[in-house]
């Protein structure tokens, strides 16, 4: 979302500058005449291609990058060997120590060795005799398998989509604290998101239009993490596709003026047909995507358009994420979703609400050791940082916070919704 567009959502309780809602009222147009949805009046359906963590540029900010565990690693070896190790040809040997001298273990459900890298290499598993091939594991059924091949008790988690079942620092992170040397929160003033709370308070960021109390303790955890700061840049970001094989569908009904509606319903659904790209890389508008029948995967939520822009009332939201080995639905608590009509039909905006962690977590998890590294990561320093910075869902019982505040932005283009929410489409 460029700064034009983001100061003109904040610019007096939401409303544009003048220019923006001129070219925003044409693009309302040009939206209800194309009729995205298929002819129904006063129904607007978007598929998003790309939904991530937006990084607001400051000056300054992250002058050092987080470590990534090898790197973190390395910090814990005495003085010698730190400076044997330090050269970039050094990396193969260092994992592979980091691998043996921490008890990393990898054992293969299918035979074969899914992430291909020789450090901690799988080896093929015992398995009960009621193991089915292929079968998804739950946690308990891991820690089983995990046991008869000779984990530390209780340990161990499913990886690569349960062929894989790993023990390293980020399938049991609190089990390598030393891993957390080297780690740096993002240090800056400025970032994306709103004021979820409606407090000022010490942590609180500055948007860039220079509102306050902007609550996104996720880009303290990341902001200074290589993988999110490169992705967090909104020009690499809209080139993206993340999720593509099960994205997002976002359907406005209530109004065919999409530049001002005092009322509009907000449907949120997880998509059983891919993203495809156009002939100049973009997302193919019109597109037709059936909504999952799983109810979990569909949410309903109010909210108000002015000046060509949308926000909702505040929902719980789960948004598929399916990328590669990554499988990870994103659970968002009492979020609340910002839509821009653009000129051209599209759209861009984001989801502001609480992360929860263990949803967020999860999904670095599946990265993998191997994948978390590349990335420029350690999981142990990630996990430790999301539970410090973790600001929202206090759970009455502990008193601890169950989630993190959030600011994921995204892209979406007009397409159209076949079959309903809650049954497969005919």
């Amino acid at each position: 979302m460029n700064h034009t567009v983001y100061r003109a959502l904040h610019h007096r309780g939401w409303r544009a500058v003048a220019t923006a809602g001129v070219a925003l009222l044409a693009g309302a147009a040009t939206i209800g005449a194309d009729s995205p949805t298929g002819g129904e009046r006063g129904v607007h359906a978007f598929v998003l291609s790309h939904i991530y963590f937006a990084g607001a540029p400051e000056a300054g900010a992250c002058a050092t990058m987080s470590a990534r565990s090898t790197e973190a690693f390395r910090l814990t070896l005495p003085k010698p060997e730190q400076a044997a190790y330090a050269a970039p040809a050094q990396y193969g040997p260092l994992f592979e120590k980091m691998n043996k001298d921490l008890g990393f273990r990898r054992i293969s459900l299918s035979g074969g060795n899914p992430g291909g890298n020789s450090a901690g290499r799988a080896n093929v598993a015992k398995v009960p005799a009621d193991y089915r091939h292929g079968e998804r594991l739950t946690i308990a059924r891991a820690r089983q398998i995990a046991a008869m091949n000779g984990f530390p008790h209780d340990r161990g988690n499913p990886a690569f989509q349960s062929s894989v079942i790993a023990y390293d620092a980020c399938t049991d992170p609190d089990d390598f604290p030393q891993l957390t040397k080297g780690y740096v929160p993002y240090d800056g003033k400025r970032a994306f998101g709103i004021d979820l709370d409606g407090k000022v308070g010490p942590a609180d960021f500055t948007a860039p239009d220079g509102t306050r109390g902007v609550d996104n303790q996720v880009w303290h955890v990341l902001g200074c993490t290589k993988t999110f700061r490169e992705q967090g840049d909104q020009a690499t970001a809209k080139g993206v596709f993340l999720s593509a094989r099960a994205p997002t569908l976002i359907e406005v009904r209530g109004t065919d003026n999409l530049h001002d509606a005092g009322d509009v319903t907000v449907n949120v659904y997880s998509a059983l047909d891919p993203v495809t790209r156009d002939g100049r890389k973009g997302a193919l508008a019109y597109a037709s995507f059936r909504p999952d029948p799983d109810p979990a995967l569909h949410a309903t939520t109010h909210g108000r358009i002015v000046n060509g822009v949308l926000l909702s009332d505040p929902v719980d939201l789960v948004l598929n994420c399916k990328e590669q080995i990554i499988d990870s639905p994103r659970h968002l608590l009492r979020t609340r979703i910002r839509l821009v009509f653009q000129p051209d039909g599209s759209v861009e905006g984001g989801f502001y609400g609480y992360y929860t962690i263990a949803s967020l977590y999860n999904s670095i998890e599946q990265m993998t050791l191997v994948g978390a590294d590349v990335s420029g990561m350690s999981c142990p320093a990630i996990h430790r940082a999301i539970t410090r910075y973790a600001d929202g869902a206090r759970d009455p019982r502990t008193g601890r916070f169950t989630a993190i505040s959030t600011a994921m932005h995204f892209f979406g283009v007009p397409a159209f919704i076949v079959g309903n929410a809650g049954q497969p489409a005919s």
